[in-house]
């Protein structure tokens, strides 16, 4: 009866950190390496001059800034994107672009 405790205790363990995310160091990379590969990004800022900066403003939202122009951006969860362990599938959600 004991051996089935423990190897079902295995077995919950294994479930919980099979689902476990990046450490948000590692995922915030990913974040902003999305937002930089992004054509449309690129667009909406570049007529106005290029990319100065992306600035984390909370869980998220990042601000792109360029050519005294701001533009929003936020992260959202990809609902196409098949349920699996590893990192969080995403996609950019971009804002109006705010110039000075």
């Amino acid at each position: 009866m004991t051996r089935i405790g423990f190897v079902a205790a295995f077995l919950l363990i294994g479930t919980a950190a099979a689902s476990a995310a990046l450490p948000p160091y590692w995922h915030r990379g990913a974040e902003i390496d999305a937002i930089t590969d992004s054509g449309d990004v690129a667009r909406r800022v570049e007529k106005h001059g290029p990319i100065d900066a992306i600035e984390h403003i909370g869980n998220d939202h990042y601000q792109v800034g360029g050519g005294g122009c701001t533009l929003d951006v936020f992260i959202v969860d990809d609902a196409s994107a098949e349920p699996m362990p590893g990192p969080r599938k995403f996609k950019l959600q971009i804002g109006k672009l705010v110039c000075k």
